[in-house]
């Protein structure tokens, strides 16, 4: 019993850190899953020396669609580094413009609902030069609850905003509740730089989350509640001894070692006046082989 209740902590404390890596959907939408799957380079991971990488993926499916049926509205390819201790987490801009393996021309966010996880891994690989060994997908169900167990938050912004669907936003710090946190993670529109600041601040609640799950992680009682739901929702392909060591792994690498990044793109507008993101391969690579130190600076690429 001891055992079981130390396994839901763990794996719901990671699916946590999954949310708080970017993964929530920019669409106002309810899919009511969490999938995590290995690709095939997870079968030589160990969790105890080398580099591993997981992206993370935030779904805009349809509400009752299966996340992996969405589009991958939130890209982040996480680095966790068990020589160093390093962590480090790339962002993609969804609507990247790019050659989608075997399938044709489109924004790089179009690969989860062509051909799921995997296909998202291989377009993300054909871009930075990363392939992840693992892949975990989230919704936006759950979202708002979990981030109310650890919540409130103290979020940094670097601008004020009125996200649409909630409260103004002034620059500097702010506390935040799960209706909040999402609004501000999902409001674009009426950012400088659009779909860049969004990514900034993603990354400005990741860091928000994951200090109040280090400071609470150890309460008696803090994680239990969002354990059970969590483990409800999730579908997953790995055996649970993998689970339950990914889990471990995820949680393990302290803020202090965390740096962010984002992949640099011009935006662009098509004949058909679709909007993308023009990514230059070279810049794209040249992030990419600053990840795999799991090393970034505020200005990769």
């Amino acid at each position: 019993m001891h055992a079981h209740r130390h396994l839901a902590r763990r794996v719901a404390l990671a699916l946590l850190v999954v949310l708080a890596l970017g993964a929530a959907p920019d669409a106002a939408v309810h899919p009511a899953a969490f999938s995590v799957v290995g690709t095939a380079d997870a079968k030589a991971v160990d969790f105890e020396d080398g580099i591993v990488f997981f992206l993370v993926l935030g779904s805009d499916a349809r509400d009752g669609q299966d996340v992996r049926q969405g589009n991958a509205d939130a890209i982040e390819l996480v680095a966790l580094d068990f020589d160093t201790g390093n962590a480090a987490a790339l962002a993609i801009p969804r609507d990247t413009w790019m050659d989608i393996p075997g399938k044709r021309f489109g924004r790089i966010n179009e690969s989860l609902s062509l051909g799921g996880p995997e296909l998202v891994a291989e377009s993300v690989e054909q871009l930075v030069g990363i392939r992840a060994d693992y892949v975990l997908t989230s919704g936006f169900d759950g979202f708002v609850s979990m981030v109310d167990r650890v919540g409130p938050l103290t979020v940094y912004a670097d601008a004020p905003v009125h996200p649409t669907g909630g409260r103004p936003v002034r620059r500097g710090l702010n506390r935040m509740d799960g209706e909040q946190a999402l609004a501000f993670a999902r409001e674009r529109r009426q950012l400088a730089r659009s779909d860049f600041d969004r990514i900034e601040n993603q990354q400005s609640l990741m860091k928000a989350i994951l200090r109040s799950l280090r400071q609470g992680e150890d309460q008696e009682g803090f994680m239990e509640g969002g354990s059970l739901a969590a483990l409800r929702s999730l579908d997953t392909d790995l055996a649970p001894v993998e689970l339950y060591r990914l889990a471990q792994a995820v949680t393990t690498f302290p803020l202090s070692r965390v740096t962010t990044c984002t992949v640099p793109g011009v935006p662009d507008r098509l004949p058909s006046g679709a909007d993308v993101i023009r990514v230059d391969p070279a810049v794209a690579g040249a992030a990419g082989g600053d990840l795999e130190d799991a090393r970034l600076g505020r200005d990769c690429g």
